[in-house]
């Protein structure tokens, strides 16, 4: 016959483990991830991408090669780009600007899918970057406030983002 501290402790132990089956289905971050990596998979196979992904699921497809050495942490660089959804929908760029978007190659202050990827281009590269939320925005997005303090979501989370990126200033991390 079972004490009731052993059957309290079975007991205890059983609606652990709901618990945490409970948890795990009711994931809804497993849900938008999954529905994400299909959105990726999807893309890639309509448009015939034929480059596989590197360790952090980007993918770099290379339009121009460029020239010189690969750009390096610390190095300062003018980018022309622009960023679109998986589905075509631009949500910026940089284009028309007078001048580059400047910033140091591992600055905490770009997404670090654009200094992953910039570590594989050098002075005059042009790729193409499909890029998981992971290395972008990802699961809170990117957004803005109006005048008002109206919040306006520009890039929802969990978003695969596509740049087109061009290498246009490269200035040399200066060794001490």
């Amino acid at each position: 016959m079972e004490t009731n501290s052993t059957m309290g402790k079975k007991f205890n132990a059983a609606a652990l483990a709901i618990l945490a089956v409970i948890i795990v289905a009711c994931n809804p971050a497993k849900k938008y991830e999954e529905e994400e990596r299909s959105l990726i998979q999807d893309y890639v196979a309509t448009n015939n991408i034929t480059v596989s992904p590197d360790a952090n699921g980007i993918y770099y497809i290379e339009n121009v090669a460029g020239t010189g050495e690969l750009i390096q942490r610390g190095d300062s660089v003018g980018i022309r780009y622009t960023g679109n959804f998986l589905s075509g929908k631009k949500f910026d760029d940089n284009l028309e600007a007078d001048t580059p978007f400047r910033f140091r190659v591992g600055s905490p202050f770009i997404i670090e899918g654009w200094s992953m990827t910039l570590l594989k281009m050098k002075m005059g590269s042009k790729a193409k970057v499909i890029m998981p939320s992971k290395m972008a925005y990802g699961s809170m997005g990117f957004g803005t406030y109006d005048y008002y303090g109206n919040y306006y979501t520009i890039i929802p989370g969990y978003s695969p983002l596509l740049f087109e990126m061009e290498v246009v200033e490269l200035t040399r991390k200066t060794k001490k």
